[in-house]
């Protein structure tokens, strides 16, 4: 299992809805088309895969619209890259702040702050990790991959990602349904007519 997966959100959210280049969707369960609905729905899939895919996975998106890179309290920044109001950042400048429908108790989301893009988060974070940290950064960005690689990261491109969250989520769905079918056997009908006592052709029907 990967110690720690970081995700160019945005990266894997296009890559996914890249039909003219061949890459895996996430048909199987639906992608919507709204970006906003599209961080959530990428964020609640992910969610189900903590402790499958890695023990720890973050994804990392660029700053919401607006020039503010996360939010907190009031929902503004200050130009320095930290938040305001309650609102914490980190010392890279990043922070996991966000809005409420993105919160998420075992997904780690960032937003980048205005004056950095994810590609410079996510190499930050794989930087300060370190090469004995195991981490796999998901990215389709050449630039990206060629630059945290040379931090230790190992990367993956989305495509390959793509696959096996499907695959995993899949398996997942097989797996809860075995479950509760062991929990809740079906109760055989049995045959109705079992009280029935018939007898030989020619003899008589008794119940």
């Amino acid at each position: 299992m990967i110690a720690w997966l970081i995700i160019d959100g945005y990266n894997l959210i296009h890559r996914a809805g890249d039909h003219r280049r061949g890459a895996p969707t996430l048909g199987e369960v639906g992608v919507p088309r709204n970006l906003d609905s599209q961080r959530r729905h990428l964020i609640q899939l992910l969610e189900k895969t903590v402790g499958i895919l890695a023990e720890r996975i973050t994804v990392v998106f660029d700053g919401r619209s607006g020039g503010n890179g996360h939010s907190g309290g009031d929902g503004h920044s200050s130009g320095d890259g930290h938040s305001s109001g309650d609102g914490h950042s980190g010392g890279d400048g990043h922070s996991s702040d966000m809005p409420d429908e993105h919160a998420s108790t075992v997904v780690e989301v960032l937003f980048s702050p205005r004056n950095k893009t994810a590609d410079t988060v996510i190499e930050q974070l794989a930087f300060q990790a370190g090469p004995k940290s195991k981490v796999v950064v998901v990215t389709s960005d050449r630039l990206e991959r060629e630059t945290t690689e040379a931090s230790g990261a190992e990367t993956m491109a989305c495509s390959v990602f793509l696959d096996q969250l499907n695959e995993t989520l899949v398996r997942i769905e097989r797996e809860l349904r075995s479950r509760n079918a062991a929990q809740h056997p079906a109760i055989p009908i049995g045959n109705p007519f079992s009280n029935l006592d018939i007898n030989k052709p020619g003899g008589s029907l008794e119940v």
